[in-house]
């Protein structure tokens, strides 16, 4: 047996323990708030124990029984806080106990008495309407009296005008009185360093304070509209404009998504790379990072309805029946497997002066080099940061779709937006519509605050759980968040790192030292104590020379959003992860009585609360940061496309979409297994689902071609089966008419080139297959031969003789191998040529010599060469000569040619493999796919030393390898630079897996089929059986139904 190969090393990082536990004692044992509120609660138990009546036995033993605990119980304190803290909390969360929702019909009753008091005041004047008379004089009068109220403001309304342009050209004069004074002051700072700074920076703030509030008293008061929930009132988000999102709290955040790549399938070498490479962004990225991966049920409705509609279009009934069939496919899946993941990259504005009131300009500016930068480093990784047309759009959808899980699935944006617009228009006038807030347009509906243990959200039941500071793995391998963002559906992780000053940290990690280092010179080796000491100063310098280096102080904390539909489904997804984490020496805590706090800190908004931040953060050092690259899970689902399976490691839908020349360079594809494998079921699950799409599908079958003709035959194919004893054939020597409207359109008028010219080429490709040995001299005596017969039928180099005048669009009657071999034995020289052709005309292979009397328009082509034995090479040649040239017809035109077994070809002759060759080559020109299967990669590189092999696996940008022998599985691993992984886990496939290595993203797929596929494409001896009976029972009714 053959190794697979040597053992790779995989890197291991380093997550140290937190060398410093500000305010503990007892090496950090216990805190020291914790054991203050012990002894204030132990002195007052005491006294209140000493005033009781109790005799002092009973004293003591109510101290045993009551006291102890007591005290123990807030030394040790609750889920990590303090007992004060905790009951704080408790207490906050009894008063903050409440339901977010539409305004009800009190709050609504009081909005209109108000609008009611306030219409009553603004249309009655000073002297009132209560005191008109009738008559034709009050009204005249009550007319005047309007015109000299409405000259009256006007005059006020100008008087206004005046003086907000005297404020504001006063105000103008004075930014720039304050902008020569700030001048002036930062000369004066640069100057000086001094104590007065500080005063200078508080007369700064306050100036921009007062600022402030002259313009809010200056502003218009806010209208009384009435809001569709809420929650929008709520949500800490003030606005979002040119991309970025303002919080409430005045800070400036930017939201960026980045495709994932497959991480874990990379090679160790691969990985490490990927890992230096994000280390080198995060030497330059912001200070605070969050990153947020979401993940849910994928959103397959615009999927299946394309299948739908591409169903309408299908004129074929049996067809039809298959993209029905693979619709339910499709929503199976989508219920129980198909997960999607989105991975999200969070930082705010930062001021390099400390402005707390900056330009738009300048943020901009800072967001756009933020974003710019990590284009660039994160491309390195083999990440995209993608783009979006209109940012602002795309901040509002991504916000839309976390906080309303729910109704994102049933209603769009764009359906959320319409319904807001006709609610502020039918409540608050026609006016409003321009003051909707952003929040209006993403809140849910109801936020349920009442529980302690979780959050009800949109209908969606919320809990979190976050990773305290003490319980991180303190050795982690690469890209061991997968671990957490593979882990299921309605499982969103959010990691913050947070960048801390160098020479500060340096200086308290070596005051720790120092400390613990006294310490443990009075702590023997047998006390506890003395391990922890000793671990905190291991720690410490390791800290320490990390940040004597190149490497920056971080500290991290890990969220996790668990969700589900019920408040028992999340309460099992919590148990699971808690599971799944301690199998992996991970700790988790839940956010008990702080679920508000946690989902304000999962929001996007890096804004992560200072109680949870306590708890939770874990000094790391840039190594330790990189080796939580979340970039992890990759997904290879594109919008339009066919099925090919599901995902193993994430549960997410394999759909690829070859044509799509954006994703991938060309559209073929590439098939490795050995016997067995499934090569031929997958091959047909292809060609079926491409068929179903309106793709024109050929298939080129050397070998077992019967396994085709099932599928073939109930999809209202074309089976055609050349063989010595099949009627079919296609005439090698017919000059077929080519649809060149396409060409015409998109090239204009081209020089015209000779079709007979053309078609004698490609003849001598097949008379040098059928005589190998043939001399310059019969080549040019077959050249003549050729003419000669053609012309004999009227057909000369001029495209125009090829027209068949009685049949206007249809070309003459083709001349037959026979016409040529009648021709060839005029000539003694051609004695020899004729002998050999003699079998393909008058002998064993006479099928070769009929007109063409086959279907060669269907969508659905299965040529059969299979018993061609002793003439496969020429039965092949046919075959592709007549597809290649179908293939070329029309560019625009989508078509795939599979070819079975293409080692057979390879292996034959040089002239067939460079055929094929070339067809993998250049059939990307022509708008189509190449698939080729083979088993045998010793066969499939023998040939000119492996050369037309490896030029078709080059050519093909989608690879599919199937169970491989150990053996085989080493080739390819050289030839396609696979990880010791990947190659352990081919040798290892069940039937039904596989590997596919696209646009370097390797990823194992379980492919699935329908039922009635199965019937259709399966070569499995039990599963041919059981169809067998089925079809005995059932009839042709039996496709597609299960066994009882």
């Amino acid at each position: 047996m053959v190794k697979i190969a040597q053992r790779e090393k995989v890197d291991v990082y380093t997550i140290p323990p937190n060398f410093a536990q500000e305010g503990t004692i007892f090496s950090g044992r216990v805190r020291l708030r914790n054991a203050f509120e012990a002894g204030v609660l132990a002195l007052l138990l005491f006294q209140l124990l000493m005033a009781t009546n109790l005799s002092v036995k009973g004293k003591i033993y109510a101290g045993i029984i009551v006291m102890i605990p007591v005290v123990i119980f807030a030394v040790l304190g609750v889920q990590g806080e303090s007992l004060t803290s905790f009951l704080f909390q408790f207490l906050k969360y009894l008063w903050g106990r409440r339901i977010l929702t539409v305004p009800d019909g009190k709050y609504r009753l009081k909005r209109n008495r108000r609008l009611r008091k306030q219409q009553y005041r603004s249309q009655s004047g000073k002297g009132g309407e209560r005191h008109r008379k009738r008559g034709k004089r009050i009204k005249t009068s009550a007319k005047r009296s309007k015109n000299r109220r409405k000259n009256r403001i006007l005059k006020k309304r100008k008087k206004n005008v005046k003086r907000q342009q005297k404020l504001e050209q006063a105000r103008f004069r004075e930014e720039e009185r304050m902008r020569k004074v700030q001048m002036k002051e930062e000369k004066k700072l640069k100057k000086e360093l001094d104590k007065p700074e500080v005063h200078k920076e508080k007369e700064n703030i306050s100036n921009l304070r007062d600022d402030r509030r002259k313009e809010k008293k200056e502003r218009k008061p806010d209208l009384d509209l009435l809001p569709v929930t809420w929650v929008s009132s709520y949500l800490p988000i003030r606005q979002i404009k040119t991309g970025v999102i303002y919080t409430t709290d005045h800070r400036y955040v930017k939201l960026i998504e980045i495709l994932p790549i497959n991480f874990l399938l990379r090679s160790s070498s691969e990985q490490r790379n990927i890992i230096m490479s994000f280390m080198s962004y995060l030497k330059i990225a912001p200070v605070k990072i969050q990153f947020k991966v979401v993940s849910k049920k994928a959103d397959i409705s615009e999927y299946i309805e394309k299948i739908k509609e591409e169903a309408e279009r299908e004129p074929d009934h049996r067809v039809k029946l298959l993209q029905e069939d693979y619709a339910k496919l499709i929503e199976r899946l989508g219920r129980k497997e198909a997960i999607t993941r989105r991975f999200f990259m969070v930082f705010e504005y930062q001021s390099y002066n400390n402005n707390k009131n900056p330009k738009e300009r300048e943020v901009l500016l800072y967001m756009r080099s933020v974003v710019q930068t990590a284009k660039k480093y994160l491309s390195q990784c083999g990440n995209v940061v993608l783009e979006y047309e209109n940012d602002t759009r795309f901040l509002v959808d991504v916000l839309y779709q976390i906080l309303n899980r729910k109704t994102s699935v049933y209603e769009t944006l764009e359906e959320r937006i319409k319904k807001v617009a006709r609610y502020y228009q039918r409540e608050n006038g026609r006016e409003s519509i321009s003051h909707i807030p952003v929040t209006e347009l993403i809140a849910p509906e109801t936020m349920d605050m009442r529980h302690r243990s979780h959050l009800v959200i949109d209908g969606m039941y919320y809990s979190y759980l976050l990773i305290p500071s003490h319980k991180y793995r303190t050795r982690v391998p690469a890209g061991w968040l997968s671990l957490l963002i593979n882990a299921g559906e309605g499982i969103d992780v959010d990691v913050f790192f947070f960048r801390q000053d160098k020479s500060k940290s340096m200086e308290r990690i070596g005051r720790r030292i120092r400390l613990n280092r006294s310490k443990i010179k009075d702590t023997y080796d047998t006390n506890t104590d003395f391990d922890d000491l000793s671990e905190s100063i291991h720690a410490g310098y390791y800290l320490k020379r990390g940040l004597s280096g190149s490497e920056d102080f971080y500290y991290m904390s890990t969220l996790i959003t668990i969700t589900g539909y019920s408040a028992k489904e999340v309460e099992w997804r919590v148990k699971e992860m808690t599971k799944l984490l301690n199998s992996q020496d991970i700790g988790v805590i839940s956010c008990m009585f702080r679920e508000e706090n946690a989902f304000l800190s999962s929001l996007p908004l890096l804004c992560l609360d200072k109680k949870l931040y306590e708890r939770s953060k874990r000094n790391v050092l840039t190594s330790g940061v990189a080796s939580c690259y979340p970039f992890t899970s990759y997904e290879m689902s594109d919008k339009d496309g066919i099925m090919m399976g599901v995902n193993k490691a994430n549960n997410s839908l394999v759909i690829v979409d070859i044509f799509n020349t954006k994703i991938y360079k060309n559209a073929n594809i590439a098939i490795l297994g050995t016997s067995g494998a499934g090569k031929t079921f997958t091959m047909q699950l292809m060609a079926l689902r491409l068929r179903r799409k309106n793709v024109q599908v050929f298939i080129i079958a050397p070998d077992k071609g019967h396994e085709f003709a099932r599928a073939c035959n109930n999809i209202g194919g074309a089976f055609i089966q050349i063989s010595p004893a099949s009627p079919n054939c296609i005439n090698v020597m017919e000059i077929r008419p080519t649809d060149t409207s396409a060409s015409e359109i998109l090239d204009g008028y081209t020089v015209e080139r000779s079709e007979l010219a053309m078609k004698i080429q490609s003849l001598h490709i097949f008379f040098s297959l059928l005589i190998p040995d043939l001399s310059h001299e019969e080549k040019q005596l077959l050249d003549e031969a050729l003419v000669i017969t053609y012309a004999e039928k009227g057909i000369t180099h001029d495209n125009q003789s090829l027209e068949n005048p009685d049949k206007p669009g249809q070309y003459k009657d083709m001349p037959i191998l026979g016409d040529l071999y009648e021709v060839l034995l005029r000539k003694r020289e051609c004695r020899r040529m004729a002998n050999i052709l003699n079998r393909l005309v008058h002998g064993s292979a006479s099928t070769f010599n009929q007109k063409t009397n086959v279907d060669l328009s269907n969508k659905y082509v299965v040529l059969d060469i299979s018993e061609l034995s002793g003439d496969l090479l020429l039965g092949m040649f046919v075959a592709l000569d007549f597809v290649w040239a179908k293939a070329k017809e029309d560019r625009t035109v989508e078509k795939a040619i599979f070819v079975d077994e293409a080692w057979k070809l390879l292996v034959s002759n040089e002239l067939a493999g460079e055929y094929l060759l070339e067809i993998f080559k250049v059939i990307r020109a022509y708008g189509g796919s190449a698939i080729c299967a083979t088993q045998d990669l010793v066969d499939f590189f023998a040939l000119k030393g492996g050369k037309l092999g490896r030029g078709i696996l080059n050519n093909s940008k989608t690879k599919i390898i199937l169970n491989m022998e150990t053996s085989e599985a080493e080739n390819i691993r050289e030839e396609l630079d696979l990880s010791e992984a990947e190659a352990m886990s081919i040798t290892r496939f069940e039937r039904g897996t596989g590997l596919i290595s696209t646009n370097s993203n390797n990823l194992i797929v379980d492919f699935k089929a329908s039922q009635l596929e199965k019937d259709l494409i399966t070569t499995d001896r039990k599963d041919l059986q059981e169809l067998k009976e089925r079809l005995q029972k059932y009839g042709q009714q039996a496709y597609g139904k299960q066994t009882t």
